[in-house]
């Protein structure tokens, strides 16, 4: 990612740059966990490091199974992390009293030259469907699929970064125009979807890069029946705004599904491996991750992929191949690049090695130092379709003991769990943290809500409409009753993304 003005490095020169004794190292703490182990609160400080407040944090759950990411600046400059050591990576399987959780702590030596100017960049939404997530082997194949073209027309022509990519996501359905301006007219969405959400960075007026990106992913979504939208960049828009570009042709990708993987079995997949692909954040490197899985016909069930103080994480739930499932108890490890992607490919792969498409030439690639963290097999509960509501909270606050106790997604879901009469469940599906230079702490999050049985269609936007001020009034007031001050805390939830950029947050 490269800030307006400065060229991309090459792999070679960032790599001359990292050997000096200079080079700076970010540390952080990845934790894998999913039903076997129960899912931990979020919570800003690293599960191995305390006395620390993480600088960010991350965190992403679908069906059960979910990651946390932290990461922060040593104590002592350019520290290392003892353990498994490549030239710019350390990391190490953090022991947790025997149990099974995934838990590691680590070092990466940064890019000095990855940098990036969020003004200038480019949200696309790529959607195989709006039904409610719930995807088979062969489904899972076509997110391998939409995530390898993705990253590789973001890699191509000199390179673009992808700053943030998850998936699933809430799908968008335009609404009618006589609604467009503010989405009043904007039904309430799926919590998640089979649908792709990316980032991804451009420098200062290059507009041929993002000409060449929007065509090659309209021709990927064209080809394949996806869905593609572009975050509406016009004046007074804001995030959660999208421009359609194509809508989701559903027998085209159907026919697609047949034609490409139509020997996969079309079931859920009962059992999964957790991964977590590491290393200094550098262009391509996703793209070559992508494109090994694809080769060796490795389905994808979510993925939530950042670069955080300029080290990439892409952490992927990853289906188990039928034949695999129940020869393996659930452990954790860490490997090198291809060890990783061999195990995973022998573990996860719906083909013989021999019978791949491509030969591994992920070595040769820019991800060629990274590690990859796996725990698994575990079992995630996809069960039935159902339909949960998201709800979109940002915040903003000082750093405080208060803070470091109850965070406030944390807080905001427990306030509409307390709402039983309306709220069957809620949980957070992704959430991300920094504390900024000025001590203050910034975030935002995605909360799924199921509401109770037997309410009216029609009575859900005023129902989620109540539920969104109520949730915010109650957690501000708890958050004042730990001596915030008023004008110190601002917190603002809503079931339309784009109010967030509409309605400014209020204490």
């Amino acid at each position: 990612m490269a800030s307006p003005g400065l060229r991309h490095p090459t792999l070679a020169a960032v790599a001359a740059r990292a050997a000096t004794a200079g080079s700076p190292s970010v540390l952080f703490d990845i934790t894998h966990d999913g039903p076997e182990t129960g899912l931990p609160a979020v919570e800003l400080v690293p599960p191995t490091a305390p006395d620390r407040t993480a600088a960010e944090t991350l965190a992403f759950h679908v069906a059960g199974v979910g990651f946390q990411v932290h990461t922060w600046i040593p104590v002592t400059p350019s520290k290392q992390q003892d353990g498994v050591t490549t030239s710019r990576i350390a990391v190490r399987r953090h022991e947790t009293n025997g149990h099974a959780r995934g838990m590691f702590a680590g070092s990466v030596v940064i890019n000095p030259d990855f940098l990036y100017d969020a003004d200038h960049s480019v949200e696309i939404l790529v959607t195989l469907g709006h039904e409610p997530w719930r995807p088979t082997y062969a489904d899972s194949l076509m997110i391998t699929l939409a995530y390898q073209g993705m990253t590789a027309a973001a890699a191509a022509d000199h390179g673009a970064p992808v700053l943030f990519l998850q998936s699933p996501v809430a799908p968008f359905r335009d609404p009618g125009r006589q609604f467009r301006v503010d989405g009043s007219g904007e039904a309430p969405r799926l919590a998640n979807g089979m649908a792709l959400r990316m980032l991804v960075g451009l420098e200062q007026d290059n507009h041929g890069k993002r000409i060449a990106l929007m065509c090659a992913l309209a021709g990927l979504a064209a080809e394949n029946g996806f869905g593609l939208q572009v975050a509406d960049r016009r004046l007074g828009r804001v995030r959660g705004e999208w421009w359609s570009v194509l809508a989701p042709d559903p027998k085209r990708y159907a026919a697609r599904k047949a034609e490409l993987f139509g020997w996969a079995p079309d079931s859920v997949p009962p059992a999964v491996q957790l991964l977590t692909f590491v290393g200094p954040a550098r262009l391509g490197s996703s793209a070559a991750i992508a494109s090994d899985l694809l080769s060796r016909n490795v389905g994808m069930l979510a993925v939530s992929e950042s670069s955080m103080q300029e080290i990439a994480f892409i952490n992927m739930v990853v289906p188990l191949a039928p034949a695999r499932i129940g020869r393996a108890r659930l452990s954790s490890t860490t490997l090198s690049i291809a060890d990783g992607l061999g195990q995973t490919a022998s573990e996860c792969g719906l083909t013989r090695r021999t019978g791949v498409r491509a030969k591994s030439r992920v070595t040769d690639s820019a991800a060629t130092d990274y590690r990859v963290l796996r725990t698994g097999p575990m079992r995630p509960p996809i069960k039935e379709a159902t339909v949960d509501h998201p709800l979109w909270l940002s915040w903003g606050m000082p750093l405080s003991d208060a803070l470091r106790r109850v965070d406030v997604a944390e807080l905001v879901v427990t306030q509409l769990r307390a709402a039983t009469d309306r709220v069957a469940a809620a949980r957070i599906d992704y959430y991300r943290a920094r504390v900024l230079a000025d001590g203050h702490v910034t975030g935002r999050a995605k909360i799924a809500v199921s509401l109770v049985d037997g309410l009216s269609e029609t009575d859900v936007p005023r129902l989620l409409s109540e539920l969104c001020a109520w949730a915010q009034r109650e957690s501000v007031a708890r958050l004042l009753d730990d001596d915030l001050p008023l004008g110190a805390v601002r917190v603002r939830l809503a079931w339309r993304e784009r109010w967030l950029g509409h309605t400014g947050t209020v204490a």
